[in-house]
């Protein structure tokens, strides 16, 4: 009886090496650090069983180490790009941090001096009406009529009530009426003022 040959299997030893590399590609694809360590060490276990295995397995073994370091370097690549992107961000974060500190700066110091010209503007109009209630009725009254009703309101607010009656007695009926309106409709928005105490109520 005549027996067939038999083909020898070529040596599995690879195997388990490439099962471990396998594997480790895969945790690479997570980025998980262990897996890129030990995908090191697999590979230079992967290299010295290389000398030791036929010639087929070492090819086969040879394409699947070939294509893990290329993984490895994309990898580390891709992390060094995401590392840069990520300091550009930092970077940009920063500068832009600055920007709004020096916007907030200027802000604080806009409203101080708008604090500064307010203050400056109500002490030149209190002096100013000062001057018109030293005046006499007769020269005051003329100048009182010229003015806008708002404007002339304004500098008869910050008078002695009788100063502000006698100006009002030398402008034209219609100037005095103008300006009542424009007072009138002030003290409208104001509580009004208890007779006896002259507090408002």
């Amino acid at each position: 009886m005549t027996r067939r040959p038999v083909r020898r299997r070529k040596s599995t030893r690879a195997l388990p090496v490439l099962a471990g590399l396998l594997l480790a590609s895969a945790l690479l694809r997570l980025g998980d650090p262990a897996a890129i360590a030990g995908l090191r060490d697999l590979l230079d276990t992967g290299r010295a069983h290389a000398a030791d295995t036929p010639g087929g397995d070492v090819d086969e073994l040879d394409t699947v180490l070939t294509a893990l370091k290329e993984r490895e370097a994309a990898l580390d690549a891709r992390e060094a790009a995401l590392d840069e992107r990520a300091a550009v961000i930092a970077e940009g974060e920063a500068a832009l941090a600055a920007q709004l500190a020096e916007i907030e700066a200027a802000e604080a110091r806009l409203r101080d001096l708008v604090k500064m010209a307010d203050k400056a503007s109500e002490q030149d109009l209190t002096r100013l009406a000062a001057v018109y209630e030293n005046m006499k009725p007769a020269e005051a009254g003329p100048l009182f009529e010229k003015m806008p009703p708002a404007f002339a309101a304004g500098f008869l607010s910050l008078m002695r009530p009788e100063t502000s009656a006698a100006i009002m007695a030398r402008v034209t009926p219609d100037a005095a009426y103008a300006i009542s309106v424009v007072l009138a409709g002030r003290n409208a928005k104001n509580p009004p003022i208890d007779a006896a105490t002259g507090e408002q109520e």
